[in-house]
């Protein structure tokens, strides 16, 4: 994690010239990054069963995005290594997104990600040893409290200062988060490379909340109505 007023801003600015160079990424994506607490080698499969619980998935050779299989009941994620991190991106996807998924990549790391749909729905997550600590509408981050942002400061802190200015820009501001905590970037030529890439069919393993999740849950007062 970092702070400081420039580097929240260098990595904002960057995010907006991509989105803008890049507009099919504002209709649906999910980009997730996994830090393990150990840098240790990097496996495709190893990612396929932890993202699918045990479900039927496969582990496919690199491939271009534009070349992933989007047809009925199957779900493309590219994965690839980013220095000890890995890269996990949907097109027009959301296993990424789901809490049972970040429990199971989060069990000895951490992980941040993004997810929107083009129906407006969203999260910006953060998990770590197996538990979801964050998991935040990012387009209504005016609604936040100092609960929610406490997990992140002053990542979450800097993202609603930068979107002061122009609400538009949540999603950059929301990817800017993502970077600031996993010190990964995504940029153009990753988008345009080839990558390994996954295959699941739905639906994934369900895993339940830990202890901690569900105490979390149940001293919510928004949870209990």
């Amino acid at each position: 994690m970092t702070d400081g007023r420039s580097a929240f801003a260098e990595v904002f600015s960057h995010y907006r010239e991509l989105l803008r160079k890049e507009p099919w990424l504002e209709t649906a994506v999910c980009w997730t990054v996994v830090v393990p607490h150990d840098r240790r080698p990097f496996s495709a499969a190893d990612f396929g069963a932890r993202v699918s619980g045990g479900t039927p998935h496969e582990v496919h050779e690199a491939a271009p995005l534009e070349a992933l299989p989007y047809y009925d009941g199957v779900h493309p994620m590219s994965v690839a290594p980013a220095g000890p991190a890995v890269v996990l991106f949907e097109n027009n996807g959301f296993l990424g997104s789901l809490p049972e998924v970040l429990r199971r990549l989060s069990r000895d790391g951490r992980v941040c990600g993004v997810y929107w749909n083009v129906e407006g729905d969203n999260r910006l997550s953060y998990a770590a040893d197996g538990r979801v600590l964050v998991s935040l509408d990012a387009m209504f981050w005016d609604e936040w409290t100092g609960d929610d942002v406490a997990v992140l400061e002053p990542e979450l802190r800097a993202m609603t200062d930068l979107l002061a200015g122009d609400e538009d820009d949540w999603q950059a501001a929301a990817m800017t988060v993502v970077e600031l905590v996993t010190g990964v970037r995504l940029t153009a030529e990753w988008l345009s490379g080839a990558h390994p890439y996954l295959t699941f069919r739905w639906p994934l393993a369900t895993e339940p909340p830990s202890p901690e999740e569900l105490a979390e849950y149940r001293n919510d007062p928004e949870a209990r109505r």
